[in-house]
């Protein structure tokens, strides 16, 4: 299900883990995505699963929504790594079904709707739909089959993680991180598999990372290819064996 990360420019402000097929965004305070500023409408836009994926739409905002910082008109279909905006604020979508995960069962027609959370700032206690993500070190299995995967290197320790554990993963020292380091960022790093390689996204609002000797907030790696930033080094390898 989606993971989602909230930025005010390229602040990371809060990361979220949903359970739910349809998440609203926006200034009402029974809003799932809770945002306190006017540069966002009451009920500002909507990402829901639809039977091809997942989707995103405005819900007649009044300053609009983008994907990509391309305005929407209707709904678009929306994945790993895709930034939408609102007003100030936006929001990364950092995880979607991975394989072999399925979404819940579909409430019967006329079933009265699971009630919605607030989300601004810290989770608000009893919030059924939102959970901390589970943080730590990646767990290894016996057998991922040499795929993808990268190295990470921090603090005098080393880890790996296999994309096909979570082709997505926020990586930093906060704790809301999926993979939290000794040293590197606080805000963290959304690292993405996809078919050509490794997308690397460097979301806090100020200092960069470095690749091949050059400064950058986002990186496409192909196999070999290393990042470091902050006293953390991560290196992709498309595959092993």
């Amino acid at each position: 299900m989606p993971k989602l990360t909230l930025l005010l420019g390229r602040k990371t402000m809060q990361a979220y883990d949903f359970k739910q097929e349809s998440i609203v965004i926006g200034r009402d305070s029974m809003a799932d995505v809770y945002i306190d500023n006017p540069s966002v409408s009451r009920r500002h836009a909507e990402i829901l699963l639809g039977d091809d994926g997942w989707l995103v739409r405005d819900l007649g905002s009044s300053s609009g929504t983008s994907l990509n910082g391309v305005r929407l008109e209707g709904t678009s279909p929306v994945g790993l790594g895709d930034e939408v905006g609102l007003g100030k604020f936006s929001i990364v979508f950092g995880k979607a079904l991975g394989e072999g995960e399925v979404p819940p069962p579909r409430p019967a027609e006329g079933a009265a709707p699971a009630p919605a959370g607030a989300a601004g700032g810290a989770a608000a206690e009893g919030t059924p739909h939102m959970e901390p993500h589970d943080v730590g070190e990646p767990h290894e299995e016996a057998d991922h089959g040499g795929g993808a995967q990268f190295v990470w290197e921090s603090g005098g320790r080393q880890g790996t993680h296999y994309f096909s554990d979570s082709p997505a993963v926020l990586i930093g020292t906060d704790e809301l991180c999926d993979l939290r380091v000794p040293r590197g960022p606080k805000h963290h790093l959304l690292v993405v598999h996809t078919d050509e390689g490794c997308d690397v996204r460097y979301l806090a609002m100020f200092g960069t990372m470095s690749v091949r000797g050059r400064t950058t907030k986002r990186a496409h790696l192909r196999n070999g290819g290393v990042v470091e930033v902050g006293g953390l080094k991560l290196t992709f390898v498309d595959q092993v064996g």
